[in-house]
C-alpha cells in the first residue's frame, strides 16, 4: 500500500537533513558516531575517523569491535563499564589511548549518549570522538613541571613562605618547617606574628607596611621556634600584586643564619678582647696590606706616631707618608726581605723635648694568606728604654772596668817609674845629709836636687787627680754645644798665637751644627787636638786646621785634620794615646794632650781614631752616638 504524499515528503526531508547533518560532520575532524545496540551494528561513522584511527568508515562499519581493537590495552579497563553507565541511561564521558593504524598512540576522548524506544528499551548510542593528544601533552608537560617545582621548593635549602593579604600563612615549604620547628598544618593561617615575640613584631609590622608599598628588602629576622628556642633567619621579602596592581600577600625566602649569629657574635666578643690586648700592650702595632696601605693600628701606635713624627696615623693612608723619602729608601729595602719570608728587627733610638733618649725596638713582619701569599705586612714598636738604658749602663761600666783597670795599670807604671825615680834620688839625698862631714856647698846641692824630686812626684800627682777628675765629672751637666761657637772661644784663647804663626782655621759644620754633651770636655778636647796641629807644625809651612761635622746613620761625627809634621803610626801607632807619652822631643811638653782626648771621648760614649804619615799631615775622627 503506498505511502500518504505528505508522509513520503516527511520522509524525504528527513533523509534531506540527515545527508546534510552528515555533510556538516564529515567535514570536522570530530569523530560522530551512532551504533546499533540491538544488532551491535555501526550505522553511521564521520569521515573524520580515517583522520583520527587511520582507517575509513567502511572499516568501522564492516567491523563493530573496530574501535574496541584500537583501544591501548592498558586503558581498554577504562571502557569496560561503559554498557553498564549506558543502560541505566547515564552519559559516558571517558579519555584513553588509542593505536592507530600506523602504530601511533594518541589521547582521545569521547561523549556517548544512550538511546531509548518507546518501551524503554536500549536501543541505540549516539557519541563523538576528538583527539585530545595536544592538550594531554600539555597537561603532562604542566603536570612535570609542577611536580619539578614543588621538588624544588621542597627540597631547597632555603624556606619559602607566603602570606596573604591579611598576613595569614598560605604556604609553606619544608625547610621553613624545620627551621620553626611546625607542622605545615600548625603554621596554615596563622599570621606572621605568631612566631614573633613583641619586639619582634613592632619590627616587622614596620617591614610589612613597606612591603604593601612596594618595597623589596634583605632582613634579619629573630623568630620564635615552637619549643620556645630563638633563631635567626635571614629574609628576601618581595610582595605580590595581582593584575590590577592589588597588594595580594608577600613572599619571602628565608635562611636560618642563627648559627652565623652567634658566631659573629663570638666574633665581636673576640675582637673586643683582642682590641682591649691590642690597645693595653707594651707595643705599639701596625697592619698594612700588602699596598702598604695602613690596615689597622692601636692606641700606642697612634701615639709613637704623634711623638716621633709629629703625624697621625689614618687608615688607608700610605706608609710612605710617614717616611722621609730617604728614610723610605731604607724601609723598602727592608720590606722586600720580610715579603721574601724573613723578619728585620733593629733598635731606633730619638731625642724627646725634655732632653732625654727613648729606645724602640723595631719589627717588620710577613703576613700570607692560606695560599702562603704576601697579604701584607705588620710593624711593631716596643719601648725598650729601660732595657736599652741598662744595657748601655752595663756596657758602660763594663767599658769602666776595663779603662780603669787599664788606669790602674797605667798608674802602676806611672808609680814604678815616674814616681819611683824621684822618690829613690830623695832616699839616697837624705841618707847623704845624715854624713857629718857634708860642706855647705854639697848639702845645699843635695837640698836643691831634694826640692825638685818632690816637685816631680807633685807634678805627677796633680796628673794622676786630673786625669781622675775627668772621671768624677761624666755626670756633669748635659747641654747643646754649638760647633762653632766653642772653635770661636778657642780662637779667642790662643788669639796670639794663631796670629803670630799664621794659623788658619777651615770649618764646616752644616749637616750637624750641635751636640748633646758636656761642653768642657768637648772644649777640652777640640783645645787639645787644634793646639797640638799648631805645636807640631811643618817648619816654614803656615798650620790649616780642617774641622767638619756629619750625620751619619745614628751618629754624629767630628774630622779634625792639618798639614802638620804627622806621626809615624808603624811605630808609635800602639802607644799613641798613652800617658806621658812623646814621640816629638823637638817639641815641650809632658804627653798628657792626646791621652786626656782619648779619655774624655770616652767619657763621653765615643771613640777616635786616626790616620796619619809623616810630612803629610794627622787627621783625628771622633763619633758620638746620637
Amino acid at each position: 500500500m503506498p505511502l500518504p504524499t505528505h508522509t513520503e515528503n516527511s520522509i524525504q526531508k528527513l533523509e534531506d537533513a540527515h545527508q546534510e547533518l552528515m555533510v556538516f560532520f564529515n567535514a570536522m575532524d570530530e569523530v560522530f558516531f551512532s551504533v546499533d545496540t540491538v544488532n551491535l551494528k555501526v550505522i553511521q561513522i564521520s569521515n573524520g575517523c580515517e583522520k583520527l584511527y587511520g582507517y575509513k568508515p567502511a572499516d568501522f562499519l564492516a567491523n563493530n569491535r573496530l574501535w574496541f581493537e584500537l583501544i591501548h590495552p592498558e586503558d581498554k579497563h577504562i571502557v569496560s563499564d561503559e554498557d553498564e553507565l549506558l543502560k541505566r541511561g547515564e552519559n559516558v564521558n571517558k579519555q584513553y589511548r588509542i593505536i592507530r593504524k600506523d602504530n601511533v598512540v594518541r589521547w582521545v576522548e569521547n561523549k556517548i549518549t544512550p538511546g531509548f524506544d518507546e518501551s524503554g528499551r536500549w536501543i541505540r548510542i549516539d557519541g563523538i570522538t576528538w583527539d585530545i593528544t595536544s592538550r594531554k601533552e600539555a597537561e603532562e608537560k604542566n603536570r612535570q613541571n609542577e611536580e619539578r617545582y614543588r621538588q624544588i621548593v621542597e627540597t631547597a635549602q632555603e624556606g619559602i613562605w607566603t602570606i596573604d593579604e591579611n598576613e595569614k600563612t598560605n604556604f609553606v615549604n619544608k625547610k621553613i618547617c624545620d627551621i620553626l620547628g611546625y607542622t605545615p598544618a600548625e603554621m596554615m593561617g596563622k599570621e606572621l606574628y605568631d612566631f614573633m615575640d613583641a619586639e619582634g613584631k613592632a619590627y616587622a609590622i614596620d617591614c610589612m607596611e613597606r612591603r604593601r608599598k612596594g618595597a623589596k628588602e634583605n632582613l634579619d629576622i629573630r623568630y620564635i621556634t615552637k619549643d620556645g628556642r630563638h633563631v635567626w633567619a635571614n629574609i628576601s621579602a618581595n610582595p605580590i600584586f595581582d593584575g590590577m596592581g592589588k597588594y595580594k600577600g608577600s613572599l619571602a625566602m628565608v635562611t636560618d643564619i642563627t648559627q652565623r649569629k652567634l658566631d659573629e657574635e663570638a666574633l665581636k666578643k673576640s675582637e673586643a678582647n683582642l682590641r682591649t690586648i691590642f690597645d693595653n700592650t707594651d707595643s705599639s702595632y701596625i697592619l698594612f696590606d700588602a699596598e702598604m696601605r695602613i690596615i689597622s693600628f692601636n692606641a700606642l701606635a697612634q701615639k709613637y706616631s704623634e711623638e716621633q713624627n709629629g703625624k697621625k696615623l689614618e687608615i688607608n693612608k700610605s706608609a710612605y707618608y710617614y717616611f722621609s723619602p730617604e728614610r723610605w729608601v731604607v724601609v723598602k729595602g727592608l720590606l722586600d726581605k720580610v715579603a721574601a719570608g724573613g723578619m728585620v728587627s733593629y733598635d731606633l733610638s730619638y731625642q724627646k723635648d725634655d732632653g732625654t733618649v727613648q729606645w724602640n725596638n723595631v719589627r717588620w713582619l710577613n703576613v700570607k694568606n692560606n695560599e702562603n701569599k704576601n697579604w701584607g705586612f705588620i710593624l711593631t714598636n716596643k719601648d725598650i728604654t729601660e732595657t736599652k738604658t741598662a744595657a748601655l749602663e752595663r756596657e758602660r761600666i763594663t767599658a769602666d772596668l776595663i779603662q780603669h783597670n787599664k788606669d790602674l795599670e797605667q798608674f802602676t807604671y806611672i808609680i814604678s817609674h815616674n814616681l819611683r825615680a824621684p822618690v829613690a834620688n830623695i832616699i839616697g839625698l837624705a841618707d847623704m845629709l845624715k854624713e857629718p862631714d857634708l860642706d855647705v856647698e854639697l848639702k845645699n846641692e843635695v837640698i836643691e836636687r831634694v826640692s825638685q824630686s818632690i816637685i816631680n812626684i807633685d807634678t805627677v800627682i796633680q796628673d794622676l787627680n786630673h786625669i781622675l777628675q775627668v772621671r768624677e765629672l761624666v755626670n756633669e751637666q748635659k747641654e747643646t754645644v754649638n760647633f762653632k761657637e766653642l772653635v770661636d772661644a778657642i780662637k779667642t784663647s790662643i788669639h796670639n798665637t794663631i796670629v803670630n804663626e799664621k794659623v788658619q782655621f777651615n770649618c764646616s759644620f752644616i749637616e750637624v751644627e750641635s751636640i748633646f754633651t758636656i761642653r768642657s770636655y768637648l772644649y777640652s778636647i777640640f783645645y787639645n787636638l787644634s793646639s797640638n796641629s799648631i805645636k807640631y807644625r811643618q817648619t816654614g809651612v803656615a798650620p790649616v786646621i780642617t774641622i767638619a761635622s756629619y750625620k751619619l746613620k745614628d751618629k754624629i761625627e767630628l774630622c779634625f785634620k792639618d798639614n802638620g809634621k804627622g806621626i809615624d803610626l808603624d811605630k808609635n801607632g800602639s802607644q799613641l794615646f798613652g800617658l806621658y807619652k812623646r814621640f816629638d822631643t823637638t817639641m815641650e811638653g809632658k804627653g798628657m794632650g792626646l791621652f786626656m782626648v782619648k779619655t774624655q771621648v770616652e767619657a763621653l760614649g765615643g771613640t777616635i781614631r786616626i790616620k796619619s804619615k809623616l810630612g803629610e799631615g794627622t787627621e783625628f775622627t771622633i763619633q758620638f752616638d746620637v
